[in-house]
């Protein structure tokens, strides 16, 4: 090894360089390699390379006392960093209805939004943001137990809305037996190709709604769902 050649990474091709960090996660692209070189700080600050924001478990960050702090900080400065082009973004164990509200105020491009068990983030702060993303294609909530989520409101603000996933959502709040959910769905977003009710109340009933008006269906997930009975009697 004593003839290997040292590497220059400032003399990277800038598409390599873009591909290797692409594969980063967000704290590592924004506290690691902007330091590396000059090169790999001016791709960083592509905003092609913040179209798409993933921020799920954070491993070690996770341990810090200001974890949430920092991360909606790494947040906010990735999604300045898109410059209005981010289009995808998903969040994980942290996040709130002030975090929601900078996303939506800058990322009117925004077509896939996921959030998992975000503690601090409300319904209705989940339907503020939608409210000024008109172009969502892709919602999914996973893991908030006790949200009251107005599903009505969110259709009528989302007319290109095709994959809707609501994992766990409301599930300690809805009382026994409960169609709300599927009566909104099927009045107000008929252009869904893709539904996910994981532990909804919804019953037959609820589910013939969704059946007969949203005819572009074609997958729909209804694990948990305690209240459907899909024999026939």
């Amino acid at each position: 090894m004593k003839n290997a050649k040292r590497v220059n990474w400032s003399e990277l091709p800038s598409e390599l360089i873009y591909t290797i960090l692409l594969r980063l996660s967000v704290p590592d692209r924004l506290r690691n390699a902007r330091s590396v070189c000059r090169s790999w700080r001016r791709v960083c600050q592509d905003p092609l390379m913040w179209r798409k924001i993933e921020m799920p478990d954070m491993g070690d960050y996770q341990e810090a006392m200001d974890y949430y702090d920092a991360a909606e900080a790494m947040c906010r400065r990735a999604v300045d960093l898109s410059q209005g082009g981010l289009v995808e973004i998903n969040i994980e164990y942290f996040g709130s209805d002030s975090l929601l509200a900078y996303i939506a105020d800058r990322s009117s491009n925004l077509k896939r939004l996921v959030l998992t068990e975000c503690d601090h983030v409300t319904g209705m702060g989940i339907l503020e943001a939608v409210l000024k993303l008109a172009l969502l294609e892709h919602l999914e909530l996973s893991d908030f137990y006790f949200m009251e989520l107005d599903l009505e409101s969110i259709g009528l603000s989302c007319p290109l809305l095709k994959t809707l996933k609501l994992n766990n959502v409301g599930y300690y709040y809805k009382e026994d037996e409960c169609d709300d959910d599927a009566l909104a769905i099927a009045g107000t977003m008929p252009g869904l190709h893709h539904l996910q009710l994981v532990g909804n109340m919804l019953t037959n009933a609820g589910l013939n709604a969704i059946v007969e008006n949203c005819h572009h269906l074609k997958c729909l997930d209804l694990r948990n769902c305690g209240h459907v009975n899909l024999v026939p009697q």
